[in-house]
């Protein structure tokens, strides 16, 4: 196919390259020809000027002795009137006249003379040479005016001829057929072509045709720079045209040659180039198909044949195409020869791939730290196992073990010795669990155990403990001895309608609740897990549709001072009205965004609320309240807590002092680096802030006493029992006591009753908050209560015991 392409390409050029040389020939003879028929047009007119100075030499003669007698004018007249006839035959004149120099004409014979031609004298220069010029009125002529002398005066003769000499000498080929045309008219009339008139042609029967399909393809602007070759009736003719004057507007004369003779032989060599490509493609292709035939066969069949290695049919491969031994090797049994090779050589691949493969799925199956079963063969076995439960299992248990606090020991003794611990773990797993169950690793630290023919959850208790007792023994791990200790979560599957990977998941979910139960705990996994889950999850997604379509609003807690009850402030509290679920208190979701992005999100949102609301309120005249505003550990570390308040302070044109910041005790002993550095910058903006829920962390004196806090806040536990002689009133005493050496001031929660109050105001409290003054109200119930105690500022806990209904 190649040689082919290559000979029909080769043949293609040459064809084309001669067929193009031809057309250049085409072209090159007829601009010959055309300039030989301008030649021959300039020379035909400067011959028939020539005659007629010739004959107006020997007019003037004849003229000069006629009227050698007298000088009569008169005489020239009846001189041409006798003589016009012979003097008409003989020099084939149309027309003659005598003028003097300036014009006048003193004898004339023949046309009569119009103004066009009077014109025409009078504007032509006096000069020796004779003057011409070509026109058409009924027929085109060419008019010359030859100076001359009379008798030794001066004189002009004007001579008028037909161009039938000038026609006869263009005309040196009969082929070409000529057409004269006028100049071009504004308004034609009657048969015109290009808006010019038709004065002559050689050949009314062939040419006109010619001449109309000439003026129907082309304009004469067109004909005059180019030329053109066109066909009518399955001929071929070139048309030029040559002007007879060298005006703007002047005659011309169309000249139409007949090439047909010419472009036949132009379509014969087309033809018969095509037959000759055509037969030497031919012959070639039966050339290469003669000599390539037994080549091109062979290498079909061994075409055929190389699907067997894709089909591992080495031998059927060898028996069909055996190896013989040739005198002349040629590229075919080269072939042959590499295909028994490489079959060999695939077979031998095959053989090692097998055993590679054998062993890479031993491989893939297990933990290359530990030894033991993969993720991957957990789902393996686990499915499996599944599908025996009712049958073969009365039912199958899944543990999830995460070591606790294995992330510390990684950072602290390096990932070397952690890899270490986890093979020791492994193996002490193993050691743990009955012959029938199997333990996996997970990845990380996290490890699985399946427990199969599980009969009563005592049989999964047993193997727990087992487990804890296993690692509560020392790890030594270099100079270090450590205790391991794992949070495990169990879930059960009594049905083969479980998923493997839904199993793991309850299992995870039952390991995280055990996390939260604090170290070396396990759980067993419940629905009302997957309940919190799903509604964690719901939280998460929902958040911001809250903030966005502000379904969050601020309720408010009324703080007031002991023992007279004025109020001095109120605690903003957020609730969730949510468009499907109601109201959500933010006990039920602030825990499941505490630890996300969403937590900042909402405390933004409750400080620019709160300053909002602040504002209000001190524009009603309650200049002197403060708002007590909680914030997460997350949001009390971040950095664009500062900006934030600032933006708000200088937004409502608030006091500093009038916004308290209360952040849990827990949260900032975790981090006290950070919680001081955050602290400083707020206290540096005038923002108070408070301790809240004192009393239920772990907190140290010498912490406490560096921490720049202005309120603390006794946590509700406390003040409850404060009425009892119990322990807790002695701490809330104490507490209060070491608040006030140490300059803070001291709020009491959870005050419901008012006893408490009393006793509370005794031991030195400030201020109260709790169910006894109010539950948290909405802004509209607040301001309604403002107003009624706008003079005295008591809060009315005992004139409207009612207030408790309408927080609810």
């Amino acid at each position: 196919m190649a040689v082919l392409m290559m000979f029909t390409i080769l043949g293609g050029i040459l064809g084309a390259f001669t067929f193009r040389q031809l057309l250049n020939q085409q072209s090159y003879l007829l601009e010959t020809q055309r300039n030989q028929l301008s030649q021959n047009l300039d020379s035909a007119i400067s011959l028939t000027v020539d005659n007629s100075l010739i004959a107006a030499q020997q007019i003037a003669l004849l003229i000069s002795e006629e009227s050698s007698v007298t000088t009569d004018i008169s005489q020239y007249q009846r001189m041409l009137d006798n003589r016009w006839p012979d003097i008409q035959l003989y020099w084939e004149l149309g027309s003659m006249r005598l003028m003097s120099p300036s014009g006048e004409v003193l004898a004339h014979a023949g046309k009569a003379i119009d103004s066009e031609d009077l014109q025409w004298f009078e504007t032509s220069p006096v000069s020796v040479e004779p003057h011409w010029r070509i026109v058409c009125h009924h027929e085109c002529v060419i008019q010359v005016l030859v100076p001359n002398l009379i008798n030794g005066d001066p004189f002009l003769l004007f001579l008028e001829l037909e161009l039938t000499d000038i026609l006869s000498i263009f005309r040196v080929n009969e082929t070409f057929e000529l057409a004269v045309l006028g100049p071009k008219l504004d308004s034609p009339v009657g048969r015109n072509y290009w808006a010019r008139e038709l004065y002559s042609l050689s050949n009314k029967r062939t040419s006109l045709p010619l001449l109309e399909q000439a003026a129907e393809y082309f304009s004469w602007e067109h004909i005059a720079n180019k030329g053109g070759v066109y066909e009518v009736n399955n001929e071929y003719s070139a048309i030029w045209i040559f002007p007879l004057a060298q005006l703007p507007n002047s005659p011309s004369i169309l000249v139409i040659n007949n090439i047909n003779n010419w472009q036949l032989l132009l379509n014969e060599f087309q033809e018969s180039m095509l037959g000759t490509l055509l037969i030497s493609l031919l012959l070639s292709g039966f050339l290469v198909i003669l000599v390539a035939w037994s080549p091109v066969v062979s290498l079909s069949r061994h075409a055929s044949m190389l699907p067997l290695l894709a089909e591992h049919d080495f031998e059927i491969l060898k028996q069909q195409s055996p190896k013989r031994a040739s005198f002349f090797i040629d590229e075919v049994d080269q072939i042959n020869s590499a295909t028994h090779q490489l079959a060999d050589r695939l077979q031998h691949l095959e053989l090692e791939v097998d055993e590679y493969t054998a062993e890479l799925e031993r491989l893939a199956m297990l933990d290359t730290l530990t030894g033991l079963p993969n993720k991957a063969m957990l789902m393996h076995e686990l499915n499996k196992t599944i599908a025996c439960v009712g049958r073969i299992h009365d039912q199958v248990a899944l543990m999830y073990l995460d070591l606790d606090e294995f992330k510390r020991i990684n950072d602290t003794l390096g990932h070397t010795q952690g890899d270490e611990l986890l093979k020791i773990v492994a193996t002490r797993l193993n050691n743990s669990v009955r012959a029938m169950d199997t333990v996996f690793r997970q990845g990380g630290d996290e490890f699985l155990i399946l427990l199969r023919g599980i009969r009563s959850d005592q049989d999964v208790r047993k193997v727990i403990h087992k487990i804890f007792s296993a690692l509560q023994q020392p790890v030594a791990l270099g100079n270090h001895k450590l205790i391991v200790t794992t949070s495990i979560g169990v879930a059960y599957c009594k049905s083969m309608n479980v998923r493997a990977d839904e199993l793991i998941k309850y299992a995870d979910l039952a390991m995280y609740q055990a996390k939260d139960a604090g170290r070396s705990n396990y759980r067993v996994f419940t629905e009302d897990m997957l309940l919190k889950a799903n509604n964690k999850l719901m939280i998460e997604q929902d958040i911001g549709a809250a903030i966005e379509e502000r379904q969050l609003s601020l309720f408010l807690q009324p703080i007031v001072g002991l023992p007279d009850a004025k109020l001095k402030g109120f605690e903003a509290l957020i609730r969730w009205f949510h468009p499907e679920r109601g109201l959500i208190m933010p006990g039920d979701f602030i825990p499941n965004i505490e630890n996300s992005e969403a937590i900042i999100q909402v405390g933004n949102y409750v400080l620019e609320e709160g300053g909002a609301m602040l504002s209000r309120l001190r524009k009603q005249g309650w200049n002197d309240l403060y708002l007590a505003v909680n914030l997460s550990a997350k949001h009390y570390m971040d950095p664009g807590l500062i900006p934030l308040v600032q933006h708000i302070l200088a937004k409502y044109e608030l006091p500093p002092q009038s916004l308290l910041l209360e952040v849990t005790e827990e949260s900032v002993i975790e981090q006290v680096d950070l919680a001081m550095s955050s602290m400083k910058s707020l206290k540096q903006l005038g923002v108070r802030i408070a301790i809240d829920d004192f009393g239920t962390g772990y907190s140290s004196l010498s912490y406490l006493k560096q921490l720049p806090f202005d309120v603390l806040k006794i946590d509700r536990c406390f003040t409850s029992e404060v009425l009892n002689e119990s322990v807790d009133s002695h701490i809330v005493s104490t507490v209060i006591d070491l608040a006030h050496n140490l300059g803070r001031t001291v709020v009491a929660e959870g005050i419901e009753v008012q006893e408490q109050a009393d006793c509370l105001a005794e031991m030195g409290c400030e201020l109260a908050q709790g169910y006894l003054y109010s539950k948290p109200l909405d802004e509209d119930k607040v301001f309604q209560i403002l107003n009624m105690i706008e003079a005295s500022r008591v809060w009315p806990a005992e004139q409207i015991p009612q207030l408790g209904k309408l927080g609810s």
